[in-house]
């Protein structure tokens, strides 16, 4: 089936009609074997993740030995966001420039606006991540401000990228500001612009790579001035919670 068409898939009903008479035990196992047998057809096909939720009639986490056999609904409503989070991620690390190494491990997780020090597989569904760059010069790189090995835009060729392989998320480039944490070289966030910002008169494309349209020169942007606090180019993604 088409990755295009998962959300139709991802919040399929599983129907259990029955008459009211049928309500043994071993009747709500049989629909239960039924639901499960379902859900595990489509993760083992590809068609559905790994990490989902279970709601029997309108109850989240209920079991599904539970649903009422005279018109019950138990729902799966599988997320993608870790993997997608992952992939991300690691499109991400594989694009940096490397030098030192300093960017390509400055890569970070931040989970409802808290950093994320546990694996990105246990992200739990319905939040909200941010992927970011802490390092003081990752607006540079990613706005072309700086030449490097690597065309610009890397934020959003990942957001590209996971876009089209996990369509059903909503997945979107921002500038934060951060408030707390560290960078890879044990630095305290945010930064602080401790000169008037360059423009850096830098342009690219694909056919001829980084050119100068014009010498550097210094920036009147209120935001560029010595003294103002960074913003840095993220990847934030979040799914729909339905339960």
């Amino acid at each position: 089936m088409a990755r295009a068409r998962m959300a139709d898939v991802l919040r399929k009903q599983i129907i259990v009609s029955a008459r009211a008479s049928l309500s043994s035990a071993a009747l709500h196992k049989a629909a239960a074997d039924a639901c499960r047998a379902n859900r595990d057809e489509l993760i083992a096909s590809g068609r559905a993740s790994s990490t989902f939720r279970t709601a029997v009639d309108g109850r989240v986490g209920a079991d599904e030995e539970s649903v009422n056999l005279d018109g019950g609904i138990v729902r799966y409503v599988f997320s993608y966001l870790a993997q997608a989070v992952a992939f991300a991620l690691q499109y991400c690390q594989t694009h940096s420039p490397v030098r030192s190494g300093a960017y390509r491990d400055s890569w970070a997780v931040r989970v409802n606006g808290e950093w994320w020090t546990r694996p990105v597989a246990t992200i739990q569904p319905g939040s909200t991540v941010e992927i970011v760059n802490t390092m003081p010069y990752a607006r540079k790189i990613d706005t072309g401000g700086q030449i490097t090995s690597v065309p610009p835009g890397i934020v959003e060729a990942a957001r590209q990228a996971a876009m089209k392989k996990y369509p059903t998320l909503k997945i979107t480039r921002k500038f934060l500001s951060l408030s707390d944490g560290r960078d890879a070289r044990g630095e305290r966030l945010p930064y602080i612009l401790k000169a008037q910002g360059i423009e850096s008169g830098l342009t690219f494309s694909k056919k001829s790579g980084f050119e100068r349209l014009r010498k550097p020169r210094r920036s009147n942007r209120k935001d560029r001035q010595a003294g103002q606090v960074m913003t840095y180019p993220a990847l934030v993604l979040t799914e729909p919670s339905n339960g």
